[in-house]
């Protein structure tokens, strides 16, 4: 969905009739990109529900569609096997309207539609600043630990009178490593195990300025002239994590410094530093994991505690999806 918002919401500014479709379920893939999207309008298309394969949807009526993709056009596009998948079509206007923008600026989104029989509602729209104020919404506590994930995913949920299409929306994550180093090293190579993907670098303040709320930033150097500036730009912007190795003292001497340069008190809270999970984390390859699982639990505002003292299922996040 990312992908196709700028041309989206250059056809809304035209007043041209544009439609969405969502893959929002599938049975029998082996592997697809959730929040993938497609848009049409007047002959013209933009994105894809799935790489490489053509899905004409510009005949179906709005609602809930059934995709099958074969196992010869499942191989032609470089996937496993073949499968179904449901699809929501939509207008586009029946998006919040400032959805499109959002997109456009990298924001992470939850998309909820409720179809009851042939009638499909607006969708509504949900930030990780008021996902959990949805409390009206089927089953909304599952759909808030869906969302905090950090993940983009799908579900249908069946409710008493109706279906509910949730559509959680995340960028790709960027971890950003400001200093060098062998922990610096180890934390690239963990990013890149969850996908991610890690920048190091020495001079991180225009970077830091750009990072969205799915991205992450470690700081490494001890070296007032880099360590501050990357932690201003960094809490002057979106960063969803921001976090700082160091001793208590040097945590101590980058406030001081922030202080003196107009950071709040407030903005300081956000910093994580000592950065880590308390799990005695010694070489750099269990700082990496201490610091990376620390920015999980904090993207979906877990404690990091030991899982055997969760009450409840081992297996908190997500929503019971239509079968």
């Amino acid at each position: 969905m990312y992908d196709i918002a700028a041309q989206v919401q250059g056809w809304l500014d035209e007043q041209r009739p544009a439609r969405v479709a969502q893959v929002v379920a599938t049975r029998g893939f082996s592997s697809r990109e959730p929040g993938s999207g497609l848009a049409w309008t007047d002959g013209v298309a933009a994105g894809a529900l799935f790489p490489g394969v053509d899905a004409d949807l510009t005949s179906s009526e709005d609602g809930l569609v059934e995709v099958t993709i074969s196992q010869r056009e499942a191989v032609a596009a470089g996937l496993a096997c073949g499968g179904v998948a449901t699809v929501l079509v939509q207008p586009a206007g029946a998006f919040p309207a400032d959805t499109w923008t959002r997109l456009m600026r990298r924001e992470p989104l939850c998309l909820l539609t409720e179809i009851a029989g042939d009638d499909t509602a607006q969708t509504r729209l949900y930030t990780p600043a008021n996902v959990r104020d949805a409390a009206q919404r089927p089953r909304a506590e599952d759909v808030a630990r869906l969302f905090e994930r950090g993940t983009s995913a799908t579900a249908l949920v069946q409710g008493d009178e109706a279906i509910t299409a949730v559509v959680t929306l995340w960028p790709p994550t960027s971890l950003l490593v400001v200093g060098d180093g062998t922990i610096a090293t180890a934390l690239a190579g963990a990013a890149g195990l969850l996908g991610w993907t890690p920048v190091i670098t020495s001079n991180a303040s225009a970077a830091a300025a750009a990072l969205t709320e799915s991205d992450a930033i470690v700081v490494l150097s001890h070296d007032r002239a880099v360590d501050c500036p990357a932690l201003a730009a960094a809490l002057s912007g979106r960063a969803g994590y921001v976090g700082a190795l160091g001793s208590r003292a040097t945590q101590d001497a980058r406030r001081e410094w922030l202080t003196a340069n107009g950071v709040s008190t407030e903005s300081q809270h956000r910093i994580q530093g000592p950065a880590g999970l308390d799990i005695d984390a010694h070489t750099p390859g269990e700082i990496a994991v201490s610091i990376v699982a620390e920015i999980l639990a904090n993207r979906s505002g877990t404690s990091g505690g030991s899982i055997r003292d969760r009450r409840g299922p081992v297996h908190t996040a997500g929503v019971r999806s239509v079968e």
